[in-house]
């Protein structure tokens, strides 16, 4: 066992520091000895997560062990152990606290024991719960981790081979009785799947491993086929865009592209996408709709608008209806202004400016766009307002940012900031006459 381990794992042959994450449990435990047996230059880390009454006698050991043996030991106690979600929240302080010591201590190696039935059992609950390309390769032989690398140099070994090795050894461990609990589903997979698995092909665990490395090498593959697409997607101020030419043809490109695209954005946006959203996205372009929407969760929305695609947070836009008179300025959310003056000359300030007659009915009614809604574009022509946006290409999110201006007999006399009606005065006068000035505050 020990020729295998240093061969497919030439990382242990350093003179660098290595922590050892230990939690007396079998695996770790004979992981400890293989290293010990080495020579090699050894610190250990060991979390109480306080879940069991056993675990402080286990802590204890591990100290004297560590003491006798001459090893730095470094122990973190969880205070205030999670009530919901034990299995991950467990994970993450241990991951943090393995962190903390490789920064502080100037640790370059953490190594785990993970074995060849944790890969196993990984991939058949991953594939059992749903995932992407990324997550169904399952455990990682090597990664970068903290200020230095994470190694699991057990996983060409079965659970099977440990426990020979511990008896042959005279390994101390320690039984985590809670791994006989059919409570989680990590151990209904363990006792109830994987064994029947076993019994159909004893070399499952050989075949899993090199499943799991064939996976390992597409991924980057894959990312490299699509470098230039993810390239030309751009960050804005709202989120992030990118044209339908920088799409891939193919759906299963498409269906990677996507994937890469929300995995490089998750860390910034806290964003996870399910396969099932991912899938209706990958549906979506696929149809030859001009706009649409689709929520993502969080408030995040995916678009197309026309020939751009957009991952944006969702507007909260003011439906309030509001009313003007002459000489009024209506601020709506400090963002968007309204005034309405007598005058003879243009604002100088930028804007949308709508002319109107003297002898328009007051006050204005300002408020969203409604079903049916209808303006006049000439002395012959009253067009609906969703037809006027439809053949204008006017985006469906611009469309909804819209005020329709009202006067009080009912009559439309602007769409702002787009179009004005007939009934606004259409040529330059020296004649007083109202003006409804209309500036919008755009955020940088």
């Amino acid at each position: 066992m020990e020729q295998v381990l240093f061969r497919e794992n030439p990382e242990l042959q350093t003179d660098q520091k290595i922590l050892i994450a230990v939690s007396t449990g079998v695996d770790s435990m004979v992981l400890l000895h293989l290293l010990e047996q080495a020579g090699l230059n050894l610190g250990v880390a060991h979390v109480d997560h306080q879940l069991r009454k056993e675990s402080k006698a286990e802590a204890e050991f591990l100290r004297n062990y560590c003491k006798h043996h001459k090893l730095p030991f470094y122990l973190k106690v969880w205070q205030q152990p999670a009530k919901k979600n034990i299995e991950a929240s467990a994970r993450r302080v241990r991951y943090a606290f393995f962190e903390e010591i490789m920064e502080a201590e100037n640790y370059s190696l953490l190594v785990t024991a993970h074995h060849g039935d944790d890969q196993l059992e990984t991939m058949v609950m991953r594939l059992a719960q749903g995932g992407s390309l990324a997550s169904h390769s399952g455990i990682a032989r090597k990664q970068i981790f903290s200020t230095g690398s994470l190694l699991r140099p057990l996983l060409s070994f079965s659970k099977a081979e440990i426990y020979r090795y511990a008896e042959e050894k005279q390994v101390t461990y320690f039984e985590d009785v809670t791994n006989q609990s059919t409570d989680f589903f990590r151990n209904r997979m363990r006792h109830n799947v994987i064994p029947e698995l076993k019994k159909e092909n004893p070399q499952i665990l050989q075949h899993v491993q090199q499943f799991q490395q064939q996976l390992t090498w597409a991924e980057p593959l894959i990312k490299q086929a699509l470098k230039e697409n993810l390239r030309n997607i751009r960050q804005t101020d709202q989120g992030w865009s990118f044209s339908a030419e920088t799409l891939p043809y193919e759906t299963g490109a498409r269906y990677y592209f996507l994937t890469s695209f929300f995995q490089g954005i998750e860390e910034e946006t806290g964003l996870t996408v399910s396969q099932r959203q991912l899938f209706s996205l990958v549906d979506q372009v696929q149809r030859p709709v001009s706009q649409w929407t689709l929520d993502l969760g969080d408030s995040w929305q995916f678009t197309r608008r026309y020939q751009q695609f957009f991952l944006e947070k969702k507007a909260t836009l003011n439906e309030g209806i509001f009313s003007l008179t002459e000489n009024q300025t209506l601020v709506i959310d400090k963002a968007e202004e309204m005034t309405l003056r007598k005058s003879t000359t243009k604002s100088n300030v930028e804007g949308y400016h709508v002319p109107l007659p003297l002898d328009i009915d007051l006050p204005l009614t300002i408020r969203r766009r409604q079903s049916g809604d209808r303006m006049r574009f000439s002395a012959s022509l009253k067009k609906r307002i969703n037809r006027y946006f439809i053949d204008q290409k006017i985006p469906a999110d611009e469309r909804n940012k819209a005020w329709v201006v009202v006067d009080s007999l009912g009559e439309i006399v602007a769409l702002l900031p787009f179009a004005n009606s007939y009934l606004s005065i259409t040529v330059e006068t020296d004649r007083i006459h109202y003006i409804l000035d209309y500036t919008l505050q755009v955020s940088k």
